[in-house]
This record gives C-alpha cells, sequence and structure tokens, in this order.
C-alpha cells in the first residue's frame, strides 16, 4: 500500500462509561479511500476497552450497517454495554493527511444526557491523563452530558419530531425516555410490558395510534397517543407492535420503528402500521421510534381512472393487504 505522499496519524482519546447501554453514532464524516487498491477507508474510529483495563462486564454490539468495532461513515454506530461498574474505553481515531474531521457522538441510551466526541484533527498523538473527563480543555472535542434532551435525529442525520415513550419494563417499573434513540432495557433481556408514545411536536397525540401483541397472542386494539398499550402489574410480557399515523397527517408524516428482541435479533426498519415481531415467544425488550416528514413529491401525471371495483367481476376484484392480526383489510 503507497502511502508515502499520504502518511498515518492518529490520536487518543480516553472515556470512562457507567454501567449502562451507550451507543456510539458517527454524526459527521467524509471518508476517503486510501492505498492503490483503495482497501482502507479513512479517517476511522476505532472503539476498544482501553489497554490493561478489565473487559469483564463490557460487550461492544455493532450496528446494522458496520462489522467489527470501526466506525468511519455518517450512520455507524455500535453499542456499548457495560453490565458491572465502570469501563475505561479508548477511541483511537486514524487518518491519512489531512483528511476531512469525523465527528462522533457517545449517547446515554437507558437515561438522559448524551457525551459528544469530535475526532477534528488535532495535535500529535497523546494519551490523555485522566480517562475520566471532569472538564473539556479547549483542546479536546469531549463535551459534559446535556441536561436537556438533544434533538431526536436518525442514524443517517435525518432530523425526526420530538418524542415521548412511557414504557413498563419487567422487573423495573416505569420508565420515560425523551428523543432516546432505543426506549427500553436494550440488552438486558428484561420485556416491555406497556407503553405510549406522545409527540412532543409536530403533531397532536390522538394523530398516531398503535397497538401491541402479548405473549399469549392477544391483542391490545388500536390506542391514541398518550393512552398505554398493553397491560402493568400482570407479568404479561410483549412480543410485537405496530405504530401509524392518523389518516388526517398521514400525507405529511411516517413512522419508522425497529424493535430489539430477546433473543438479540433486531427487526425494523418498518413503516406505516406494518407489524415489528420476531420469532413466536421472543419478547420485545426496546423500541426505537421515529416520526419523519414525509419527503415532497412531484405532481405526478393524470392517468386514466380505472374501472370501478363495481363493474369488475368479483373474482377480480383486489383483496386489501393482508399483513397479519394487525392490520385490517381493505374488504
Amino acid at each position: 500500500m503507497a502511502q508515502a505522499s499520504n502518511p498515518l496519524s492518529a490520536s487518543v482519546q480516553a472515556l470512562t462509561l457507567p454501567r449502562g447501554l451507550h451507543l456510539v453514532s458517527v454524526t459527521q464524516a467524509a471518508p476517503q479511500r486510501l492505498g492503490d487498491v483503495a482497501e482502507v477507508m479513512l479517517p476511522a474510529v476505532h472503539i476498544g476497552v482501553g489497554p490493561g483495563a478489565s473487559t469483564e462486564g463490557v460487550d461492544i454490539l455493532p450496528g446494522p450497517r458496520n462489522h467489527g468495532h470501526w466506525l468511519y461513515e455518517a450512520g455507524d454506530t455500535l453499542v456499548v454495554r457495560v453490565s458491572a461498574g465502570q469501563a475505561v474505553m479508548m477511541f483511537t481515531t486514524v487518518r491519512a493527511g489531512p483528511v476531512p474531521a469525523i465527528s462522533i457522538e457517545v449517547t446515554r441510551l437507558d437515561r438522559k444526557g448524551a457525551v459528544a466526541a469530535d475526532s477534528a484533527p488535532s495535535p500529535p498523538p497523546s494519551l490523555i491523563a485522566s480517562p475520566v473527563v471532569t472538564e473539556p480543555p479547549p483542546a479536546t472535542a469531549v463535551a459534559l452530558p446535556r441536561s436537556v434532551a438533544p434533538p431526536l435525529k436518525t442514524a443517517d442525520g435525518r432530523q425526526a419530531l420530538g418524542l415521548r415513550l412511557d414504557v413498563h419494563i419487567q422487573n423495573k417499573g416505569d420508565t420515560v425516555y425523551v428523543n432516546n434513540f432505543w426506549a427500553g432495557a436494550l440488552g438486558e433481556r428484561l420485556a416491555i410490558e406497556a407503553f405510549a408514545i406522545t409527540p412532543l411536536d409536530g403533531l397532536r397525540p390522538d394523530q398516531i395510534e398503535y397497538t401491541a401483541l402479548g405473549d399469549t397472542g392477544s391483542e391490545s386494539g388500536w390506542v391514541d397517543g398518550g393512552q398505554v398499550c398493553g397491560r402493568k402489574g400482570v407479568a404479561m410480557a410483549l412480543t410485537g407492535f405496530a405504530i401509524r399515523i392518523k389518516p388526517d397527517q398521514a400525507d405529511a408524516y411516517e413512522c419508522e420503528y425497529r424493535g430489539s428482541f430477546s433473543s438479540g435479533r433486531l427487526v425494523g426498519p418498518l413503516k406505516d402500521g406494518a407489524p415489528c415481531r420476531s420469532e413466536q415467544g421472543d419478547r420485545l425488550e426496546a423500541i426505537q421510534l421515529f416520526i419523519l416528514p414525509r419527503a415532497r413529491r412531484e405532481p405526478a401525471a393524470v392517468a386514466p381512472a380505472p374501472p370501478s371495483p363495481a363493474a369488475q367481476p368479483a373474482a377480480a376484484r383486489p383483496i386489501g393487504p393482508r399483513f397479519s392480526v394487525f392490520r385490517e383489510t381493505s374488504e
């Protein structure tokens, strides 16, 4: 790999993560391929446990778009799960020459607040003396946790409506998530038993509706935003859900959602009322939801009106979509 004109450089930031779930995501990047056969993408950030630090109780889970512990494109994500004490993590940025900066954000999934890290070009690499970030000096790009929930964005940077999810979690009780990437006990194998969704801007609560499926096969039926879906205090885990915008706003907004299940399986993204569920008996442990403005569409050319259904033979009449018991048919 010829690199005489593009020498590699690296910088390191150390960050102590407390017990919990932490999402590491790339918020800004413009990677370039390096080498004669374009085999390496830089700049890139590697996330790992600090040298000599204990790896016990630390799991690093790659996101759906990347493999391993390297992040380099906007939207790349991984989750760091710290199940015992705290973990000293190293964020190593590798770049070649004056390539564009790469910015990442570390967000606490099971509690409000975030820590942002920007791997912009910096002086010659050196290890931060103290792994605990208390007050970022001017040269560093690590910010303190924010007391106000930041705006909710998708992994690829699309702005979503503000959102509150009230989730009743097995053995934990009621937990509130405001503008969180995930709502629920992600990776803890604790099932969601009930939830309520409340848009904070753009929509009234009664302009969204959702339904859920219990582990006994029972359905909740569609309920309006702000209302509880599921049952609290009866130890009935949910195994699926669906969310949609009501018709009066369906042309302006769409729902995009995923589910994380106790088997470790992620299902989605799904949209606008499509059922989100895994295999039978696989319990729902976290919900990811974005309410997004629909892209404007150019007016389509007016086509001749099709024959009315009444004019067609009964056998040729179309049948409405049959997704599952979650959706009504058009019959």
